[in-house]
């Protein structure tokens, strides 16, 4: 957003002050208890975020497909004698070729790699159980895992095609990394997404903290009411109840989403590392730790091998998550972007 704003305006703004705008808006959007009124919001963020993504292969593609001179190339290798600015190279190919096997931040890859987990499995089932009638519900586990396996290709197509075309250079943000008017359309674009799409990643975690602290929400039956009188004194008191409920239950939303604003601005360049470290304390636990465990305790007529194998895939996860996140954090000032 800070790049979209000067490419816009000319006006270089900080970026704290978008955060706490960002802030601002998200926490009315945090009092939304029904999943289904995220709709359509999600609707115009997922427009978004496709028109986005379909400009960067875009962008990517015209870079890539842009002519090196050969004699440049080996210029920098002080190796051009027998070339005479005959020959030439595809970014693409170029770029390949100079990207490194292992990076000295190769560790944050791990903890990226299962930060999508952090949100496919939260939002399971809060979206299951929005979905309005149960035959489309027992068609909702075929239909999560194509579109997780689709995901997952393009998001591996998109990586390889995005780091061919910009090289090692690009930011954790790959928008940040664009550059001309197309770009600035699509920091804008996925800026606004990300604003739209945050009630949606926070609503699971949200309904777990407000049940926590005031409780799950109950059902009042009106028809066991004796008299009607009682019947309107008992709607009342009930309402007020809800009523100041639901104030004490935004009041947390709103702490919850200025908390979450504090630890932003703390790691506000350090973009990378968050995402590494909350994929690596808390993706590869849901990936690898807990999937197993489950299975264990709910089949109970699994075979012993199938038990040992579940342990088995645990311990790896707990290596992974310990090696990873501290990793991270010994070198955490080398996934500074300032």
């Amino acid at each position: 957003m800070v790049e979209c704003y000067k490419a816009l305006f000319d006006v270089e703004v900080p970026k704290v002050t978008f955060l706490v705008a960002m802030v601002a808006v998200e926490i009315p959007l945090s009092w939304i208890k029904d999943i289904r009124k995220l709709t359509p919001s999600n609707v115009v963020a997922t427009a978004l975020i496709a028109y986005g993504l379909f400009f960067v292969l875009v962008l990517a593609f015209v870079q890539g497909m842009a002519v090196v001179d050969d004699n440049d190339i080996d210029n920098n290798n002080n190796n051009n004698n027998n070339n005479n600015g005959e020959g030439t190279t595809r970014v693409f190919v170029e770029n390949l070729k100079a990207l490194p096997a292992i990076t000295n931040s190769w560790f944050l890859f791990a903890g990226t790699s299962f930060f999508m987990m952090e949100g496919s499995i939260t939002l399971l089932v809060p979206l299951q159980e929005g979905v309005l009638h149960d035959a489309d519900k027992a068609q909702f586990p075929a239909t999560n895992q194509a579109v997780t396996t689709y995901i997952v290709g393009f998001y591996i197509a998109f990586s390889l095609i995005c780091c061919a075309a910009f090289g090692d250079g690009v930011q954790t943000a790959l928008t940040a990394s664009l550059n001309g008017t197309m770009a600035t359309t699509v920091q804008l674009a996925y800026s606004v997404a990300v604003i739209l799409t945050f009630p949606l990643q926070a609503f699971p975690a949200m309904a777990v903290v407000k049940n926590k602290v005031f409780g799950p929400e109950q059902q009042q039956d009106a028809s066991s009411s004796s008299s009607s009188s009682r019947l309107v004194e008992s709607s009342y008191s009930t309402s007020t109840i809800t009523n100041s409920k639901n104030t004490r239950r935004d009041v947390l939303a709103a702490f919850v989403i200025c908390g979450l604003g504090v630890i932003a601005y703390c790691a506000i360049d350090y973009l990378g590392n968050v995402v590494s470290i909350l994929g690596s304390l808390f993706g590869i636990p849901l990936a690898l730790v807990a999937p197993p465990l489950m299975h264990n305790r709910l089949v109970e007529d699994s075979t012993r091998t199938t038990q040992y194998m579940n342990y088995g895939v645990v311990v790896v996860g707990l290596m992974a998550m310990g090696a990873a996140s501290f990793a991270t954090l010994v070198a955490w000032e080398m996934g500074a972007e300032g």
